[in-house]
């Protein structure tokens, strides 16, 4: 016998996250959709504690001084399940824009900045997130402004972490890795005060001498992967008063797609040229020829790109102050002197001296996990992110909150299967998951029985896998074979 229960702030906010990681629904849509999953029969609700307003009502308790109480609790309890030993921890960031008009003042989160995703036409929200290494769990998060620049962001983010999230009982000193983005010498010194260990990418221009070494100074190295790259090191460098080691790396794989880049940006470029320069001549034949700052403006614009500029040479043809012509050339002997110098290395620079070089590339090469969580964050199905419809800070950050667990589940999901050895998408997974259909069978005698319908190889394997089926029977299912 079901017995109906009130659902409690808990209840909602862990059936948000749910909803956001198999297939999210407006709040209005919340009633239909859990009447028709078996979250109906574990936690049985009223249809009026299912409103969408009973939802925000509950909500709208929550306070800022709340979340850090959460996260920690959360924390704690994912640490005894996934102990994290002495980790590295990947930490960067991301922006999303929800539909805000520009003039509503309710929000602050959400502001106008650089965009991630070209959409500079709409405000934004920031996301910093901190992923272990080695399992690649969400572990923190934080939502900010959206014009705040990374290395802005980063000193707010470690004193949260600090302060509130990450458990330095782990182990002596956690080991954040951090892209070029987020550094700065002050924040490298603000990690030691902290007693944080870092492994972070550096701007070559802080090392020049060390970033242009030849080639051949370098030593082989081969990865767990079987690719393999070159790398010069330079234990005890002192940089930002803080002693530690340099490693400089340099992937031929790499090198490639800068090439192809800087290839790419140099043809744009060119077609946007000569576009301008049609439009120059067409000018002077109107009679109305251009200034010389204002092409030189639009040229800035078109050529903006630093290494574009660096083997860029424009000619203005002028005639009593006029522009009448333009012509431009591109120096090769420039532009292969900065792909030998600069493209395919990445500089990396630890305090961590006993680190070894293959270990520091790995460490690195992590961030591709906190890349991939804001990848599966943003897309459209299952939508972790979007659609994002509220207009105060308050409800934006519990919108940011369930999305984080949501992202925490699939990640937990996802870690289940390749233990198992199964390798599938997100948007896969879920559309196969949500293929798997319980019936309600009523013999002629008046019994009943709920049974797992038959499912496809593929479905058949994630129900192994994930141990749906033994679950099922728990609840009193059986489960059919073909």
């Amino acid at each position: 016998m079901w017995v109906m229960v009130s659902l409690s702030v808990g209840h909602d906010l862990v059936r948000a996250a749910i909803n956001r990681a198999a297939w999210p629904k407006s709040k209005r849509a919340f009633a239909e959709w859990y009447q028709g999953t078996v979250l109906a029969r574990l936690v049985p609700a009223l249809p009026d504690e299912l409103r969408s307003q009973r939802f925000w009502d509950h909500m709208d308790l929550f306070e800022p001084e709340h979340f850090a109480p959460i996260q920690r609790e959360r924390l704690r309890r994912m640490h005894e399940r996934f102990p994290l030993g002495a980790p590295f921890l990947v930490y960067d960031t991301t922006n999303y824009y929800p539909f805000i008009p520009t003039f509503n003042s309710r929000p602050s989160l959400p502001q106008r900045g650089k965009n991630k995703q070209k959409r500079a036409d709409l405000r934004q929200i920031s996301l910093a997130l901190v992923v272990d290494e080695e399992r690649g769990l969400p572990l923190y998060y934080r939502c900010y402004e959206g014009p705040v620049t990374d290395v802005v962001a980063w000193g707010a983010s470690l004193q949260e972490m600090v302060g509130q999230c990450l458990p330095h009982t782990v182990s002596p000193r956690l080991t954040l890795v951090l892209d070029k983005g987020k550094v700065s010498h002050a924040n490298f010194k603000a990690l030691t005060e902290a007693h944080f260990s870092f492994l972070a990418a550096i701007p070559a221009g802080w090392v020049r001498r060390l970033s242009q070494v030849s080639l051949k100074e370098y030593h082989p190295l081969a990865l767990p992967d079987g690719r393999r790259i070159k790398v010069y090191c330079q234990p005890h460098k002192r940089l930002a008063d803080i002693q530690g080691q340099l490693l400089v790396s340099f992937s031929p794989t790499f090198y490639r797609q800068q090439v192809r880049t800087l290839d790419l940006l140099q043809r744009k470029a060119t077609q946007r040229l000569l576009q301008l320069r049609v439009a120059i001549q067409q000018a002077v034949v109107r009679n109305r020829p251009r200034t010389e700052n204002a092409v030189k403006g639009e040229i800035a614009q078109l050529v903006r790109h630093d290494r574009l500029k660096a083997f860029f040479s424009p000619t203005l043809h002028l005639q009593h102050g006029r522009v009448q012509d333009l012509s431009w050339q591109w120096d090769g002997r420039k532009k292969r002197a900065i792909k030998h110098r600069d493209f395919g290395k990445t500089v990396l620079f630890t305090d961590r001296q006993e680190l070894e070089p293959q270990r520091m590339v790995l460490a690195y090469r992590s961030q591709a996990k906190a890349e991939e969580m804001f990848r599966i964050s943003k897309s459209r199905r299952p939508g972790l992110w979007w659609p994002a419809s509220h207009w105060t800070d308050r409800k934006l950050s519990v919108h940011a909150l369930s999305c984080f667990l949501a992202l925490l589940l699939i990640r937990i999901v996802l870690l289940r299967l390749h233990e198992r050895n199964l390798s599938v998408g997100v948007e896969l997974l879920t559309e196969r998951l949500r293929g798997i259909h319980e019936a309600l069978v009523v013999y002629a005698n008046g019994a009943a029985q709920r049974v797992i319908t038959e499912r496809s190889p593929e479905q058949e394997a994630l129900l192994a896998a994930l141990d749906v089926g033994s679950l099922a029977e728990q609840w009193g299912h059986r489960v059919l074979h073909a």
